[in-house]
C-alpha cells in the first residue's frame, strides 16, 4: 500500500546523493501507449531462467571461452552484413549496432559501431515480454519480427530504426537478436530528419513503440507498406528493413547451430555468464581506482531553436566497486527544440566515455553497467515531459559524456589503468541533410555520412590519430569522395586535406578531422537543414592542460563560380576551409552562419563546407617536443606563427630546423609571461564569480551560476518511503 503523502517542494541541491539515487536513478516520463519507463531501469541481470540455471554446471571455463569468441564472431559477421546489404548511407558507413540477448532480454554480445544501439535494445525486448507475450492478441512465437524506433520506448531518437526477432529451441524461447542503425529518412517535417526547429516529438516523424512487423521470419505487406508510406524515401528503407532481418535471421541461424553442437542449456548459460564475466571484470577495475569525488561542468552553446547556454555539470563518485554519476545541476528542460534528453539514453551514453578508457579491454555487454549507477534531476538531461522533441537528444548526449569523460580521466589518471587516458574525440559535429530530386531524378533525403572522421583526442602519450572515427563508435567507416559523388548531387572541390591550426594543441596534440566541400551538381535545387553544436565555443575539450579543438561555423557559398573555375581547370582552386575563407579565390556569397538552420534552398553551384571537428590536446604546449612541433609544420597540420607563439618553438632562417637556443628562450619568455599574469586564487575567484553572461545567453540556462532545482515530491517519490 503507497502511503499518502502531502505535496512538498524540495531543493535537490539539499539531497544526499543516496536519495538523489532513489529519486532519480530512472526515467522520469510517464508510461503510454508502449512506453514501460519500468522495463528501462531494472537491473542489469533479471532473474534467471530454468534453462539457464540447469546449464550452469556445464560451463567449462575453455568451452565457454570459445563459445563467447564464436558469439563474438557471429555478432561481427551480422554487422558486416547489415552494412554491405543497406542502403541509407549511414548503415553503410557502420552507424549501426547488433546484439545478442538473453531470454529476458539483457544484452550478452554486442558489435563494434555505435555503442549505444545495441545497449538500448534491451527496453523494446522487455516491454514486449512484459506486456504482449500473454496477451492473446498479439502473443510471442518462433519467426516474430519487431520493430521499433521511439526513443522513449528505449531508442536513440526516431532516425535510429531497429529490428528484433525472438530465438526459440523447440518450444522454449532461448535467446533474442536485434540489429538497428541510423535510418535517417523518418517522414520528419525535414528531408532526412534532424529538424532544428521543431516545437515538440509530433514534428519528428513515426514514433514506433515495439510493433510486431512479421511472422514466421517474413514481414506482413500491410505493416510493410504502412511503414513505407510514411517517409520519402520507401525504396531505401525497404531495403534496409530487409538487410536488418537478413542480420537477425543469420545470427539465429548461428545460434541455433551453437544450440545443436552444445546444448541450449549450455547456450542460455553462457549468454547469461558473458554478463557475469563482464560485470564482475568492471568491479575489480573500479575497485583498482581511488576513491573519490570527480568533477567536471561542460556547456551547449544551443537548443537547436535557439542560441542559448546550457549548463550540463558531471560528478563522479568513486566508492569501493561502484561508480555514480550524478547530474544534477543541469539547466532545466527548455520545452522547445529537439535537444531534449532521457534518462536511458545518458546511461547509455556514458558507455561512450567509459568502455574505451575506464573499462578499456574489458568484454562489451550490459554487465559493464552492473556497477554503474546513473542519477539525473528533471533537466534537459532527463526531461520528463511527454511532448519534448528528442531529436537531437544525442547530441546533448555527447557534451554529457565530454564532460563525463573529462572527470573519469581525473580518476583514471593516478591508477594501474592510466593507459586509457586520453582526451576527448571531436564533438563539433555539423550534419546537414538534403531532400529533393537527385542527379538521376531519385527522391533523396539525408546526407553524408563523413562524421565519422573526426579527430581523435590526445593520449597521456601519444598525439591524437587524424580522421580517426566517431565520436559514438570507435569502428565506423568514411565513404570515398568518388563514391558520394555517386550517390549525392554534388562534385568535391576539395577534401581529404587537413586544415591548419584548428587541432588541440599540448604535450601531445590533438588529431586533425576530415574537411568537405562540395558544390552542388546535377539538379536544379534541393532544400536543406543542417543541426549541430560548437560554433560559438567547441566542446571539443583538452586534458591536463592541453587546448582545445577549434570551434567551427556553418560555411556556404551562394551562386558561386567554383564550377566554371574547375571546368576551366584552374590551377590555384582553394585546398583548405582556411584557403578559401581568407583567399576568397572562388565568387560568390559567403554565409558564415549558426550551425542549425532549416528549410533553406540552395542552387546548382552553391558551395558547402562541412567541418567535422579536431581532437582536444593533452598536456602543456611548452612541454611538447620540438621537433615534432617541427613535423606538424612540414604535415601543414601546425603554422609557423602559431608554433612561436604558443608552443615557443623558434625556426632556423631556412625553417627546417629547431634553432634550440631560440626555442629555449622563447619559451621562458612565455613562462615568465604566465608568473606575471597570475593570480592568487581566491582573487581570481573574487573576480570572475561576479562575472556574468549577457541575459539573452541565459534565457535557457535556469538559475546562474547553478540552476535550482525545486520538485515536487509527488512528481519524483522516493520508492525507499513507498510501502
Amino acid at each position: 500500500m503507497t502511503a499518502v503523502r502531502t505535496p512538498n517542494l524540495l531543493d535537490v541541491a539539499g539531497m544526499g546523493l543516496a536519495e538523489r539515487v532513489a529519486r532519480f536513478g530512472r526515467p522520469l516520463m510517464k508510461p503510454g501507449p508502449g512506453l514501460d519507463p519500468e522495463v528501462l531501469h531494472r537491473e542489469v541481470l533479471e532473474t534467471p531462467t530454468e534453462l539457464e540455471l540447469a546449464g550452469a554446471d556445464r560451463l567449462d571455463p575453455v568451452d565457454l571461452e570459445i563459445f563467447l569468441h564464436k558469439l563474438d564472431s557471429m555478432i561481427d559477421d551480422g554487422r558486416d552484413v547489415c552494412k554491405y546489404l543497406s542502403m541509407a548511407e549511414m548503415l553503410q558507413a557502420g552507424d549501426l549496432g547488433v546484439g545478442v540477448f538473453t531470454a529476458k532480454g539483457d544484452l550478452a554480445g554486442m558489435s563494434t559501431g555505435v555503442l549505444l544501439h545495441a545497449l538500448l535494445h534491451y527496453g523494446p525486448v522487455k516491454y514486449v515480454l512484459k506486456h504482449y507475450v500473454d496477451d492473446p492478441t498479439v502473443g510471442l512465437a518462433d519467426g516474430d519480427i519487431f520493430f521499433f524506433n521511439d526513443p522513449d520506448a528505449g531508442g536513440v531518437h526516431t532516425y535510429d530504426h531497429f529490428l528484433m526477432m525472438p530465438v526459440f529451441w523447440e518450444s522454449e524461447l532461448l535467446a533474442w537478436v536485434a540489429c538497428g542503425g541510423h535510418q535517417g529518412e523518418t517522414g520528419s517535417r525535414s528531408p532526412g530528419g534532424w529538424s532544428p526547429e521543431i516545437g515538440s516529438r509530433y514534428e519528428e516523424g513515426l514514433h514506433i513503440t515495439p510493433l510486431r512487423v512479421g511472422r514466421n521470419f517474413e514481414f506482413q505487406t500491410d505493416h510493410l507498406e504502412f511503414l513505407l508510406n510514411s517517409v520519402r524515401t520507401p525504396r531505401q528503407n525497404s531495403l534496409d528493413m530487409k538487410a536488418r532481418l537478413a542480420v537477425c535471421v543469420r545470427l539465429r541461424q548461428q545460434l541455433l547451430r551453437e544450440t545443436e553442437r552444445r546444448g541450449a542449456d549450455f547456450v542460455a548459460a553462457g549468454l547469461r555468464q558473458s554478463i557475469k564475466i563482464s560485470a564482475g571484470l568492471a568491479r575489480r577495475r573500479i575497485a583498482s581506482l581511488n576513491d573519490g569525488v570527480y568533477r567536471s561542468v561542460v556547456f551547449l552553446d544551443t537548443i537547436g531553436i535557439d542560441d542559448g547556454l546550457i549548463r550540463l555539470p558531471v560528478e563522479i563518485h568513486k566508492r569501493g566497486e561502484e561508480l555514480v554519476i550524478d547530474l544534477a545541476g543541469a539547466s532545466p528542460e527548455p520545452g522547445i527544440g529537439p535537444f531534449h534528453l532521457r534518462w536511458h539514453l545518458a546511461r547509455a551514453a556514458s558507455a561512450a566515455a567509459l568502455f574505451p578508457t575506464v573499462f578499456r579491454g574489458l568484454r562489451w555487454s550490459i554487465g559493464l553497467f552492473d556497477p554503474v549507477k546513473l542519477t539525473a534531476p528533471p533537466s534537459i538531461v532527463n526531461a520528463p515531459s511527454r511532448d519534448s522533441g528528442t531529436g537531437s537528444g544525442s547530441h546533448t548526449g555527447r557534451v554529457v559524456v565530454q564532460g563525463l569523460l573529462l572527470a573519469a580521466m581525473r580518476m583514471l589518471h593516478d591508477s594501474p589503468h592510466r593507459a586509457g587516458v586520453v582526451a576527448p574525440f571531436a564533438e563539433n559535429l555539423l550534419l546537414i541533410g538534403f531532400g529533393g530530386t537527385g542527379q538521376y531524378g531519385n527522391p533523396i533525403a539525408g546526407g553524408p555520412a563523413n562524421g565519422n572522421a573526426t579527430g581523435q583526442g590526445a593520449r597521456f602519450d601519444l598525439d591524437g590519430e587524424h580522421s580517426a572515427g566517431f565520436f559514438w563508435a570507435m569502428v565506423v567507416d568514411c565513404p570515398g569522395p568518388e563514391e558520394q559523388e555517386r550517390k549525392f548531387p554534388w562534385v568535391y572541390l576539395f577534401r581529404n586535406r587537413f586544415d591548419r591550426d584548428v587541432c588541440g594543441l599540448g604535450r601531445h596534440r590533438g588529431g586533425v578531422g576530415l574537411t568537405d566541400c562540395f558544390v552542388i551538381h546535377g539538379t536544379e535545387g534541393l532544400r536543406f537543414n543542417s543541426v549541430g553544436t560548437g560554433s560559438r565555443f567547441t566542446k571539443n575539450y583538452g586534458l591536463f592542460g592541453g587546448y582545445s579543438g577549434a570551434s567551427q561555423p556553418r560555411i556556404v557559398v551562394r551562386g558561386s563560380d567554383a564550377k566554371a573555375l574547375m571546368a576551366a581547370g584552374a590551377a590555384d582552386l582553394p585546398m583548405s576551409v582556411r584557403e578559401l575563407a581568407d583567399r576568397r579565390r572562388i565568387s560568390g556569397r559567403y554565409e558564415f552562419g549558426h550551425p542549425n538552420i532549416e528549410g533553406e534552398s540552395c542552387s546548382d553551384g552553391d558551395v558547402f563546407v562541412l567541418a567535422r571537428g579536431s581532437g582536444g590536446g593533452y598536456g602543456d604546449v611548452l612541454e611538447r617536443d620540438p621537433a615534432a612541433v617541427l613535423d606538424d609544420i612540414a604535415a601543414g597540420v601546425t603554422s609557423t606563427e602559431l608554433a612561436v607563439r604558443l608552443y615557443g618553438v623558434v625556426l632556423t632562417e631556412g625553417r627546417d630546423r629547431v634553432d634550440e637556443a631560440a626555442t629555449a628562450a622563447r619559451r621562458a619568455e612565455i613562462r615568465a609571461e604566465r608568473l606575471r599574469l597570475g593570480r592568487p586564487y581566491d582573487e581570481f575567484v573574487a573576480d570572475w564569480s561576479q562575472r556574468r553572461p549577457p541575459p539573452e545567453a541565459l534565457r535557457h540556462y535556469g538559475d546562474y551560476p547553478i540552476p535550482t532545482q525545486l520538485i515536487d515530491d509527488r512528481d519524483c517519490p522516493d520508492p525507499r518511503e513507498q510501502g
